[in-house]
């Protein structure tokens, strides 16, 4: 078999602007045209015999959508890491990040509800609402934001299969009563829940990053598949039911996701 052709480099003009993308042709792929765009790269797959002229218009018909994607990427670029910006959502909440050396073995997360005074800082008071990380004494400068990071990323999965694990079981009485659903928490960053067929709910741990009503509309849309897979107009019934507004929520949850730490 012979090999794949190199990437192309192209570019189109639009809208007074210029959409620079590389073409990746595949001997795998028979008609259809594709289009990504990741990590500020836009990448068109196409079958190898594809004229560049059906490339660049298939990228021309497609240019609000990848200036839109271009758009939330450079926005993502400029939010800053989970764990070290000057706070951190939760829950409708903004908890300020306090680092801090301690004699723990482990590096160890707790919230601060009220007025306290870390050891170690420089005297003074902080506020109320913050994350207090401490961190072994002998961890090494380098390691150090990836352990808090890694910390931090532990405490909201913890959080979280807490958090859903109750929501589901308030809401299941309503929205899915014949449903026995088990509860799980991913990673995901651009999905905030599924639904699997044997009726596994899985959570994103970022969803604590938004508030309390918007995990709950979460909740009660991934419990409306196990009834309804599909969004047809039957499912959105049965998420009004429960969520009258769940058009605004869905609405104040995608303008979210563009700002929230990575």
């Amino acid at each position: 078999m012979r090999p794949p052709p190199p990437p192309e480099p192209d570019s189109i003009e639009w809208k007074g602007g210029r959409i620079d993308f590389t073409i990746v042709r595949s001997p795998r792929r028979r008609r259809t045209l594709g289009l990504r765009v990741l990590g500020g790269q836009v990448e068109v797959r196409a079958p190898v015999r594809t004229p560049i002229r059906d490339i660049r218009a298939f990228v021309r018909a497609k240019g609000a959508w990848v200036r839109g994607k271009l758009s939330e990427n450079r926005e993502r670029a400029e939010v800053p890491p989970f764990g070290y910006g000057e706070s951190v959502p939760y829950l409708g909440r903004e908890l300020r990040v306090v680092v801090d050396s301690g004699p723990a073995s482990t590096v160890e997360v707790s919230v601060h509800d009220h007025e306290c005074q870390p050891a170690g800082l420089d005297g003074s008071w902080l506020n109320r609402d913050h994350f207090h990380v401490t961190a072994p004494l002998n961890i090494e400068e380098h390691a150090h934001k990836e352990c808090v990071r890694e910390a931090l990323t532990a405490w909201y999965k913890a959080r979280a299969a807490e958090h859903f694990g109750e929501k589901v079981a308030q809401l299941l009485p309503y929205v899915a009563p014949k449903a026995k659903p088990v509860v799980r928490i991913s990673d995901a960053r651009s999905q905030w829940g599924s639904c699997s067929r044997d009726g596994v709910l899985r959570f994103s741990w970022r969803c604590l990053m938004l508030d309390d009503y918007e995990t709950e509309y979460i909740a009660v849309h991934e419990l409306a598949h196990l009834r309804v897979r599909n969004h047809s107009k039957a499912f959105w019934r049965v998420v009004a039911k429960e969520i009258p507004n769940a058009a605004v929520v869905r609405r104040a949850i995608n303008r979210k996701a563009r700002s929230l730490p990575g």
